[in-house]
């Protein structure tokens, strides 16, 4: 029997060489992409993308998701630099699906960057600053200094274009202390710099900024870093434009020229042209002007005869593709029929038949203990779920009984302060009664130095500080009732707070009346009032708006 199954052995791993010796490997597979990128840049886009779907097609049948995503993305690229934006985007998101779906953060932000690139292209600056806003979200959430300084560097470009300069401003700043090894970044935040000056009309700090940077584009390891003759003549006409804002003709004629120097495409110089036309107008050279307008426009003519011409190489390349992409399916279909043989063997060997049977035995008794364990977590889960469920019942239920034990404390230490505040009325109601009794003697007019003592008993009642202490008690039970009230009806004076007070604590006429020694027909009138004073609605009592104060 042990003799059986080695010969199974021997049959699988037989079988395994042969099937892995007619694959490509993942190592060849990313040999076949730095082939296609080569091709792409000799401009061969036909060679080029055949190479990169061969390359996609593989690494997708084996997972091999980063490699599936640069063949994809670089597929994009080329019909990008055939001026096909439309097919570009159609695999910069077949790009962004493999991202999504299997990679993460740092292939989405390439995507988001090229997709951005294509609108502007298109010049749709909303939806390029859309999607640049999402690289440099994915940059921060990363925390890469350099690549964040990089995305920030492209919306300041942007901001410019789009006239949002306090924006475009910010980009800059945050991105210059991030980029201290990324030279050639440096210097195209530099440049953007420049036209945020020279946009906010600060023309003297963009002339200095412009000239101190211009010479580094000439430096041989900084051109070594990224730094590109289109940075150049970006520079050149922005300084042009700072002279012309200046009207420093001459100088800004200058600078247009030295930036058509620097220019060796005719097609690219469209934007020179149309300067230098505006230039010598400015100037009054009309014949000179009038022959750069129409340089300008043969060079426009120029540029639509090759966006013609690239998108009739773009139809060509598409349909060259598609003939690949038949071949390929008939080569994956002979492919198949070789190896059909082998399959069969599969099939008919039935020891493998009785080792899938015990496999999937097994399986099914493992998959059967770890059913019983989800079980058993999930009754754990739930009775936990319970516990904590009677806990926070139980303390909102202490919450309730706490909050009910200080709102009894509150009424008793209200009624214990309304029992000393009806005391104190008690006293000083017998104490105006005693006065009034000795003031009405007639005995009592004749003694001066009693009728003296009388007067200095009126001014104590009327001066009674145990009113003060009444007050300050009230507010040490009731904290931030006055001044709420205050706050909201300012208007109020000191007797209308102290008969609000007596009504919030929940005193009857009667018993106000006593304390302020007036009638309780006086406390209706001085309700009805204030009520009126503080703009109460009829149908809602002053006790009643007081407590939701």
């Amino acid at each position: 029997m042990k003799a059986y199954y080695c010969i199974i052995l021997v049959f699988f791993v037989l079988l395994t060489h042969t099937v892995l010796g007619q694959q490509k490997t993942q190592a060849d597979i990313i040999k076949q992409i730095d082939l296609g990128i080569e091709a792409m840049g000799n401009k061969e886009h036909l060679a080029s993308i055949e190479t990169l779907l061969a390359a996609k097609e593989t690494a997708l049948q084996h997972d091999w998701h980063v490699q599936a995503f640069n063949a994809t993305l670089n597929i994009g690229t080329n019909y990008y630099i055939m001026l096909d934006y439309g097919e570009a985007l159609q695999y910069y998101l077949q790009a962004y699906e493999i991202a999504i779906n299997h990679l993460g953060a740092k292939q989405k932000k390439v995507i988001y960057n090229n997709i951005g690139v294509l609108y502007i292209e298109e010049g749709d600056l909303l939806k390029a600053e859309e999607y640049f806003l999402k690289a440099y979200a994915i940059s921060k959430e990363m925390g890469e200094n350099e690549e964040i300084g990089a995305c920030a560097v492209n919306l300041a470009l942007l901001a410019n274009e789009m006239g949002k300069l306090d924006l475009a401003a910010s980009y800059i700043e945050e991105a210059e202390p991030l980029l201290k090894e990324k030279k050639n970044v440096i210097l195209l935040a530099k440049i953007a710099k420049v036209k945020n000056l020279l946009l906010q009309d600060d023309l003297l700090a963009a002339e200095a900024l412009a000239l101190q940077i211009l010479p580094q584009l000439d430096n041989l390891s900084i051109v070594a870093h990224g730094a590109t003759v289109n940075s150049k003549i970006t520079l050149l006409l922005t300084i042009s434009d700072i002279y012309k804002a200046k009207h420093k003709y001459a100088l800004a004629r200058d600078y247009a020229l030295q930036a058509r120097a620097q220019q060796p495409n005719i097609e690219a110089r469209i934007d020179i042209y149309e300067q230098l036309s505006n230039l010598y107008t400015s100037s009054e050279l009309l014949p000179v002007a009038m022959a750069y307008k129409d340089s300008m426009l043969l060079a426009t003519d120029s540029l639509n005869a090759k966006k013609n011409g690239a998108l009739f190489e773009s139809g060509n390349v598409k349909f060259q593709i598609q003939n690949y992409k038949n071949e390929l399916i008939e080569s994956k279909k002979a492919l198949a029929e070789e190896k059909q043989f082998l399959y069969k063997l599969i099939i008919g060997v039935v020891v493998v038949m009785g080792f899938l049977i015990w496999l999937y035995k097994n399986n099914a008794l493992k998959h059967k203990q770890q059913k019983k364990i989800i079980e058993l977590e999930l009754n754990k889960e739930k009775n936990d779920h319970l516990i904590l469920e009677q806990q926070r019942q139980q303390q909102e239920a202490m919450a309730l009984l706490e909050k009910e034990r200080l709102k009894n404390e509150l009424e008793r230490k209200n009624r214990e302060l309304t029992a000393k505040a009806m005391s104190v009325a008690s006293k000083n109601e017998l104490i105006e009664e005693v006065v009034q009794s000795l003031s009405s003697n007639s005995k009592i007019e004749s003694d001066r130095q009693l009728k003296t003592q009388i007067n200095d008993l009126k001014t104590h009642l009327r001066k009674d500080t145990q009113w003060d202490s009444f007050f300050t008690h009230f507010e040490e039970l009731n904290r931030g009732f006055l001044d709420r009230l205050m706050a909201k009806h300012p208007k109020l004076t000191s007797n209308d707070i102290r008969f609000l007070t007596f009504i919030y604590m929940n005193l009857s006429y009667k018993e106000i009346a006593s304390l302020l020694n007036i009638t309780s027909q006086s406390c209706r009138k001085r309700k009805e009032r204030i009520s009126k004073k503080m703009d109460i609605p009829k149908d809602r009592s002053l006790q009643a708006y007081l407590s939701s104060i």
